[in-house]
C-alpha cells in the first residue's frame, strides 16, 4: 500500500471515529431526563410589618425669614454677625441715607410752599378774587406735595433694616459698602440676613407621586440627618404641599415631588437650618399579621384577571395560589387572604420562579430560607 493512500485511510478512520464519538454524546444528552428546578422555601409565620414612605429634604427652623431691602443703596453699618441672638427690633444695619434725606428735605420744602400758597387760595377764592379752577390746582399741588414728603419719609426709614422675629441670625450674605439691589421678575434681589427661631424645627422633604397618596397630617416619622447617621429624631407631618415641585432627575427627566414638611419633637443643639436629612413616615402598621418575603409575590392571570400569587410547596411539587395582600415594608408584605401560619412558600431564586407553572415537581434546596437580621417575623422592619 502506497505511503498516500494510507494516510487518507488513517484520516478517514479518525473522521469516523469522531462522528461516532460526537453522535455517543448528542444521544446520551437527548436521552437524559431533565435535572428539576431547585427552590428555597420558607414557613410563613405570624409578626407585625411597618410601612414606611422615606425622602430627602433639609432642615429649617420652623420660623424662618429671608430679609431683603426695599430700596437701592449702599451699606453703611452692619450691625450683627453670623450666630447672633437677636430680639424682634434690633436694628441689624443701616443703608447709606445721603441722597434720600436730601430729597426728604427738598420734599418738605416744597410742602412748605404748596401749603402756603393753597391757604392764600383758600382765602382769595373765598373772596371770590380767583377761578375755582386756580383754587383746584393750588389745592392738588398741597396734595401731591405732602405724598411726596410721606413717600420720601418712609423710604428714608427704609434705610434701617430691623429684625421682624426674634432668634439667631442664621445667615449674613453682605458686607459693609456692598450695595443691595431690589429683586426683578429675572433677577432675585438681594438676601441680607437669614433670620430663624430655632427652638423649633422643621425637616421640609419631597416625596415621589408614587407614595404621597400614602402621606396624611399627623403621621409619626423620623428624621435622621446626613452629618448623624446614627441618631433619629421624632417627628410627626405637619403639612401636605398640593401642588408639585417638579425636578430634573439624573437621567435629564422631570420628576414629579411633593414637599412635605415634618415637625421635630424636640431640637438637639447640633442641629443646623441647612443640614441635608432623610425623613421615613410611618404610613401603616400592623400587629401579628402573616407576612410573607416580597420576592415570593409574582402576579400572574387567574380565572380571567391578573391576581397577586405565590407558588406553595405541596407533595414536592409548586402550588400556585391567588393571595390578597396589605402593607408592606419593603422587604415583606401582609398576606391578607389566601394563606395561613406554617405554610411553605417558594421564596427563589428568581429566575426559577419566572420558570415555573402549577403543578411542577420541584426539588428543595438543603435547608430552608432564613428572614434576614432584622426582619424576621415580630420585629419592626428593616433596622
Amino acid at each position: 500500500m502506497s505511503k498516500k493512500r494510507r494516510q487518507k485511510l488513517i484520516r478517514a478512520l479518525v473522521i469516523g471515529v469522531g462522528v461516532l464519538l460526537a453522535v455517543i454524546v448528542i444521544l446520551k444528552i437527548s436521552c437524559r431526563r431533565p435535572g428539576l428546578p431547585e427552590v428555597e422555601v420558607m414557613s410563613l409565620a405570624p409578626g407585625d410589618i411597618v410601612s414606611t414612605v422615606s425622602a430627602d429634604g433639609e432642615l429649617e427652623a420652623l420660623n424662618q425669614v429671608d430679609i431683603s431691602a426695599e430700596i437701592v443703596a449702599r451699606i453703611e453699618r452692619v450691625y450683627v454677625k453670623e450666630g447672633d441672638e437677636v430680639e424682634k427690633g434690633r436694628l441689624l444695619c443701616v443703608l447709606d441715607d445721603d441722597e434720600l434725606s436730601s430729597q426728604r428735605d427738598l420734599n418738605r420744602s416744597r410742602l412748605v410752599e404748596a401749603e402756603a400758597s393753597y391757604k392764600r387760595g383758600k382765602a382769595l377764592f373765598d373772596e371770590k378774587l380767583i377761578s375755582e379752577a386756580d383754587f383746584d390746582a393750588r389745592r392738588t399741588a398741597y396734595e401731591v406735595a405732602r405724598s411726596q414728603l410721606e413717600q420720601s419719609e418712609d423710604n428714608l426709614g427704609k434705610t434701617r433694616i430691623y429684625a421682624p422675629i426674634s432668634g439667631r441670625v442664621v445667615r449674613v450674605e453682605v458686607e459693609e459698602g456692598e450695595t443691595v439691589v431690589l429683586g426683578t421678575m429675572n433677577n432675585p434681589g438681594t438676601v441680607m440676613f437669614t433670620l430663624g427661631d430655632l427652638s423649633a424645627m422643621q425637616a421640609k422633604i419631597y416625596v415621589d407621586e408614587a407614595d404621597i397618596v400614602y402621606v396624611s397630617a399627623g403621621q409619626p416619622a423620623k428624621v435622621t440627618p446626613d452629618a448623624l447617621p446614627d441618631a433619629a429624631f421624632d417627628a410627626r407631618v405637619r403639612s401636605i404641599g398640593y401642588m408639585p415641585a417638579t425636578d430634573t432627575g439624573a437621567a435629564g427627566t422631570d420628576v414629579t415631588e411633593f414637599e412635605v414638611a415634618l415637625d421635630l419633637a424636640d431640637v438637639d443643639p447640633r442641629l443646623r437650618p441647612g443640614m441635608s436629612v432623610t425623613g421615613a413616615i410611618t404610613t401603616a402598621e400592623r400587629g401579628n399579621v402573616l407576612t410573607c418575603p416580597l420576592q415570593a409575590i409574582g402576579r400572574r392571570e387567574i380565572g380571567g384577571r391578573a391576581r397577586d400569587t405565590v407558588f406553595v410547596l405541596e407533595g414536592g411539587r409548586a402550588k400556585l395560589v391567588p393571595v390578597k395582600t396589605g402593607i408592606s415594608d419593603g422587604t415583606r408584605v401582609e398576606i391578607v387572604e389566601g394563606l395561613k401560619a406554617g405554610r411553605k412558600v417558594i421564596v427563589g431564586p428568581y429566575k426559577v420562579l419566572r420558570a415555573i407553572d402549577d403543578g411542577d415537581e420541584v426539588k428543595v434546596l438543603e435547608g430552608e430560607g432564613k428572614w434576614p437580621k432584622g426582619e424576621r417575623p415580630g420585629s419592626h422592619g428593616p433596622q
